[in-house]
């Protein structure tokens, strides 16, 4: 395929496994609100828990947009027809009020690990709650409109590069547990568009402890909250 680009001949983007991400991003954060509300007031342990999954799952969508912001947007910018400007700067809109409402999260999440308290886990519910919409339009209109683009006027190589990005912004055991986030309830089709996303030594051996570290995971958080998850 022609690079748009450059002129050169190099493979262009298919960012279809940015979808998987998302698919991983929506469910994790709709089960937020009834898995920490579902945590037994005073117990430190399970409050514990589930705390440091919402403060990791914030780090995961930090990560993921702020390579975005450093990756992508930078490069439609200067690529695309300038009619495009108004929808990148809705996205950059939305990334600034989704972060907002993430160090919110993260405030509250925090309060609530220290204390164990009714009042701080209501208010992280309250919050977790009122991100989900906002969320859920962002992450529809980047596929709709967003990922054309990418495919469009990105390289494979910048791709991956956005990607590994991201990747790079989480420790390493926590880049298996992503792997194993988004493996699962995938699809065959989005487990081979995410295996071609990854480097193959990340795929071989990260997929299986990945997706074993996301079921103990699980568990975890399955024995420390009443609240339904996933």
């Amino acid at each position: 395929m022609s690079n748009e680009t450059s002129g050169t001949n190099e493979t262009m983007a298919d960012s279809r496994d940015m979808i998987g991400a998302h698919d991983a991003f929506r469910r994790e954060f709709a089960a937020l609100p009834a898995l920490i509300a579902g945590v037994p007031v005073r117990d430190a342990h399970s409050t514990g828990v589930v705390a440091r999954h919402v403060l990791m799952m914030i780090d995961f969508l930090h990560a993921h947009h702020t390579s975005e912001d450093d990756h992508v947007w930078p490069r439609l910018r200067e690529r695309c027809p300038g009619d495009v400007e108004p929808l990148i700067g809705t996205m950059d809109q939305q990334h600034a009020f989704i972060d907002d409402e993430l160090t919110a999260l993260a405030a509250d999440t925090r309060l609530w690990k220290e204390t164990a308290a009714a009042g701080e886990r209501d208010k992280a519910v309250v919050v977790a709650e009122r991100l989900l919409p906002p969320l859920h339009e962002h992450l529809a209109l980047e596929e709709e409109r967003i990922l054309p683009l990418i495919d469009r006027h990105m390289t494979d190589r910048e791709w991956k590069t956005t990607v590994e990005a991201s990747l790079n912004k989480v420790p390493f055991a926590q880049r298996l547990l992503m792997l194993g986030m988004a493996l699962h309830g995938a699809s065959e089709e989005q487990a081979q568009l995410l295996r071609a996303a990854v480097p193959a030594v990340v795929w071989h051996v990260g997929r299986p402890l990945g997706k074993r570290l996301y079921r103990t995971h699980r568990q975890r958080l399955t024995a420390a909250s009443q609240g339904a998850y996933g």
